[in-house]
C-alpha cells in the first residue's frame, strides 16, 4: 500500500548515512510550493511553498520538492541499495498467510519524474509491515530485526514454554545516523505536522502521511497515515496507522489518523509493534 509522506524517513536516513546532507543546514532545500520535470509540474502539499528549509524542516513541514531535490542528490542507486537493505524489496517472513511484497519502478526504468515522486512515497507499494519493519531498525539502533507474531508460547497443558528469539537481520545504518533520525521525528512532533503528538509526560518522534489514490483505480480513495515511536530518544515501542479512505473533508494523515495513532499508543491497543 502507499503509505505517503512516512516513507520519507527512509530517504532521509540514507541522505545522512551516506553524508549528502546533515540535519540543520540552513538553506540547504528550497520549495517555491512546486518542482518541473520537463512538462510536468509536481505540487507540494502547501502550494503557498515553505520557501528556504534544512532537512530537519523539510520533515516537520513534510514538504514534498524538498524531498525530490534530496532524491536527486542521492541517486537512484543509492536509493535501491538501502531500500533492499531496509528489506522493502522482500516480504518479512512475519508467518501470517499470504504475505504479499512492495510493489516499484524497475530500477532501469526510473526517470527524473518517477524518483521525484518516490521521494515522497508517491508511486509506490509498500506494505505496513515492511514499512513498521523498516522504522523500527531506525529506532533499534539501525539493526533491521525479523518481525514476530509472539514473544513465546506456552503450552497451558504442560505449561512448557517455547521462546521465539529475536532474529537480527542486518546493519541497515548506523547507531549514530539512527539517532539523527530519531531527533528529526521528534522535532516532526513538537514543531511540525505531528504536533497533535505532543503528549504531555511522554516523549513522543513520529511522521505523518497521506496518499493519493493509484492512478489506475482513482475510487480507492486517500490513505492518512501517521507513524509513532516512544520514548523518542531510546524507543521501546514502534506503531503505525494507516485509515484507508477515511470519509472526512480533511483527509490527510496529519489530522486524521495521528490521534488515531495516539490513541493506540498509550492504551498499548494491539496495532502496537514491539520491534526488540
Amino acid at each position: 500500500m502507499n503509505l505517503g509522506s512516512t516513507f520519507k524517513l527512509i530517504n532521509a536516513s540514507i541522505a545522512l548515512e551516506e553524508n549528502i546532507t546533515t540535519a540543520d543546514v540552513t538553506n540547504d532545500f528550497n520549495c517555491i510550493g512546486y518542482e518541473m520535470f520537463g512538462p510536468t509540474k509536481i505540487n507540494c502539499w502547501n502550494t503557498a511553498a515553505h520557501g528556504r528549509q534544512s532537512l530537519r524542516q523539510v520533515l516537520e513541514n513534510s514538504c514534498n520538492p524538498g524531498m525530490m531535490q534530496l532524491a536527486s542528490r542521492i541517486g537512484t542507486r543509492t536509493l535501491y541499495k538501502y531500500y533492499n537493505a531496509f528489506g522493502i524489496f522482500s516480504k518479512t517472513g512475519i508467518g501470517l498467510p499470504e504475505e504479499i511484497n512492495s510493489h516499484f519502478h524497475k530500477e532501469e526504468n526510473i526517470g527524473a519524474t518517477e524518483l521525484a515522486t518516490m521521494a515522497f512515497g508517491q508511486r509506490i507499494k509498500v506494505t505496513p509491515i515492511q514499512l513498521i519493519t523498516s522504522i523500527c531498525a531506525i529506532a533499534n539502533d539501525g539493526i533491521l530485526m525479523k518481525p514476530r507474531i509472539a514473544k513465546q508460547i506456552i503450552n497451558t497443558d504442560t505449561d512448557a514454554i517455547t521462546n521465539i528469539d529475536p532474529v537480527s537481520v542486518r546493519q541497515v545504518i548506523s547507531s549514530e545516523t539512527a539517532n539523527k533520525m530519531l531527533d528529526i521525528m521528534e522535532s516532526v512532533v513538537t514543531d511540525g505536522t505531528g504536533s497533535y503528538g505532543a503528549v504531555k509526560g511522554f516523549s513522543v518522534g513520529g511522521k505523518t502521511g497521506t496518499s493519493e489514490p493509484p492512478v489506475e483505480d482513482n475510487d480507492f480513495g486517500y490513505v492518512a497515515s501517521f507513524v509513532a515511536v516512544s520514548p523518542a530518544e531510546n524507543p521501546e515501542l514502534v506503531v503505525l496507522v494507516a485509515l484507508y479512505d477515511p470519509q472526512v473533508k480533511n483527509y490527510h494523515g496529519g489530522t486524521v489518523s495521528r490521534t488515531c495513532c495516539l490513541w493506540n499508543f498509550f492504551r498499548g491497543f494491539t496495532l502496537s509493534w514491539y520491534f526488540s
